[in-house]
């Protein structure tokens, strides 16, 4: 296979699965509630699941146990008190710890990122409502796409080969500008420019 075929190998994958998670997305979003809490909590027990089968391949049963565990506590956690919210979801990064054989920190720290950073989005979304949830999931999509595209026509020196083998830094910058340009849109009517332009680049 050519080398300009080979650089786009993955485009329509991209794109397909792209277009199926901002439909899904948007109508979680929109919906909030009941509704967005089961599709994040959802989403983040597909990711424990994906997690436990990277460090320990072959634990299939181990794997399905916490991601549905995870996915309670997510559930659980948004309709309790903040703190006991917080607590809840050390829960399943504690009983992975127990029961992994191997890579217990590796397992323990993403875990827990993944809850907390699943609870956030569904705490941003219950007290800050549709639009600005709305900015975080367009800057992160933005910031991929840009970083995707940039990528792949001016190629360039890696950005952090140890943690992302295909990332350049033209790449890199491309994320940070598709960022920043989100940043102005949606800081129009809100009266906050700056501010909103250098969190969206920061995200």
């Amino acid at each position: 296979m050519s080398e300009p075929s080979n650089k786009w190998s993955d485009l329509l994958v991209r794109i397909g699965s792209a277009i199926v998670m901002i439909l899904v997305g948007i109508v979680g979003i929109y919906q909030g509630g009941h509704v967005f809490h089961i599709l994040v909590a959802v989403i983040c027990a597909l990711m424990i699941w994906e997690l436990v089968g990277m460090l320990a391949k072959g634990k299939t049963a181990l794997a399905v146990q916490l991601a549905v565990v995870s996915g309670v506590v997510v559930m659980a956690a948004s309709y309790i008190n903040f703190a006991f919210a917080l607590a809840l979801l050390v829960m399943p990064a504690v009983i992975g710890v127990v029961q992994l054989a191997q890579h217990r920190a590796q397992y323990a720290g993403f875990a827990l990122l993944i809850l907390l950073a699943g609870f956030g989005m569904i705490y941003l979304r219950d007290t800050m409502g549709f639009f600005w949830l709305l900015w975080l999931v367009v800057v992160v999509v933005i910031t991929d796409v840009a970083g995707y595209f940039a990528g792949r026509f001016l190629g360039g020196p890696k950005f952090w080969p140890a943690v992302s083998p295909k990332k350049t830094w033209s790449g890199t910058v491309a994320g940070w500008i598709g960022a920043g340009l989100v940043g102005v849109l949606f800081s129009i009517n809100t009266g906050i420019v700056l501010p909103v332009i250098i969190m969206s680049i920061l995200l």
